[in-house]
């Protein structure tokens, strides 16, 4: 409510109209925060955050080819944030692009090095690259950092498969 009047009292107020479009992402109208980011965009095109809501907005709807351009957008504008890279990531492998998420995921995981969750995601997008190698290097730096995690185990299966080691042969999904 507080956001919707801000935005009445001053439709270029681009900081209410992002909190606008969150709340409605948040609350599941994802599609109807979309105009809200737009507009955003249109008064301040060089905030990161608009961009990133937009394009996080459209990753709920799986309009992925938008989710990338508005991910890649904000990455252009703060390149060192490993959650950009990380959803964009994201976004790329559920559009069917491995060789970007494999790519963003490596850039997340630069960023976070203590993020084990991004080692893990890299891995998997790795391996199903083929790169086994490179797989089982993220599967190790995963394992150091949650030595015993819940999906520890499972990724020791996974690198057991690539080559590197572990013991089993469950298949993970993050």
């Amino acid at each position: 409510t507080q956001f919707s009047a801000a935005v009445e009292a001053d439709p270029n107020n681009a900081s209410a109209l992002n909190n606008l479009g969150q709340v409605l992402v948040r609350t599941g109208r994802a599609r109807e925060a979309i105009p809200y980011f737009d507009r955003a965009i249109a008064v301040a095109d060089n905030v990161w955050a608009y961009h990133f809501n937009r394009a996080r907005a459209y990753a709920e709807l799986k309009e992925w080819p938008r989710a990338i351009d508005g991910y890649t957008a904000a990455a252009k504008l703060f390149p060192d944030d490993y959650v950009t890279q990380f959803n964009l990531a994201k976004a790329q492998q559920a559009a069917g692009d491995l060789t970007g998420a494999i790519g963003a995921y490596g850039r997340a995981a630069a960023l976070a090095p203590e993020q084990a969750e991004f080692q893990l995601w890299h891995g998997l997008a790795l391996e199903r690259g083929g790169r086994g190698a490179e797989a089982a290097a993220a599967y190790r730096r995963f394992l150091e950092l949650e030595p015993n995690g819940s999906q520890a185990e499972k990724v020791k299966a996974r690198l057991a498969q690539v080559g590197g080691g572990g013991t089993g042969g469950t298949a993970v999904t993050p």
